[in-house]
């Protein structure tokens, strides 16, 4: 009786735990795909981040699905929103993690951190650095 017990759950986790591992980002990444970038805004006023001015950019150039442009003391970043429930922004999503770099006009940028749905581009030089990615790492 218990070997039957025992042998029906083993086939049951060889049979679950592979979809576990291979279902995507939910599992290792913050669910963060009902959010918008504007709430990412937020997210940094509530951790002491400054932002001086937000304006819309185009997300279309990287693939992305909606996109802002913020001022955060002299310098700007761009905070990109790939919905990943549409396949081609989850794809381009996953290239960009594996990667670690986005190209505009043939010119890469580095990725230093993807969170769920978003990322961050121009941190390069900025002061903030540090700050705004812990914030993008806890931005769900």
């Amino acid at each position: 009786m218990k070997k039957a017990v025992y042998i029906r759950v083993l086939t049951l986790l060889k049979l679950f735990l592979p979809v576990l591992l291979f279902s995507g980002c939910a599992l290792f990444e913050p669910d963060n795909n009902y959010r918008r970038p504007v709430d990412f805004v937020r997210h940094l006023d509530s951790r002491g981040i400054k932002v001086n001015a937000v304006r819309m950019l185009d997300p279309a150039p990287i693939g992305a699905g909606d996109a802002l442009e913020l001022i955060i003391g002299r310098s700007a970043i761009g905070v990109y929103k790939y919905d990943i429930n549409i396949p081609s922004q989850r794809n381009r999503l996953e290239k960009i993690r594996k990667s670690r770099r986005i190209y505009f006009n043939g010119i890469p940028y580095p990725i230093y951190e993807t969170s769920g749905s978003f990322i961050v581009v121009g941190l390069d030089k900025h002061k903030e650095k540090q700050r705004i990615i812990e914030a993008l790492r806890s931005f769900r």
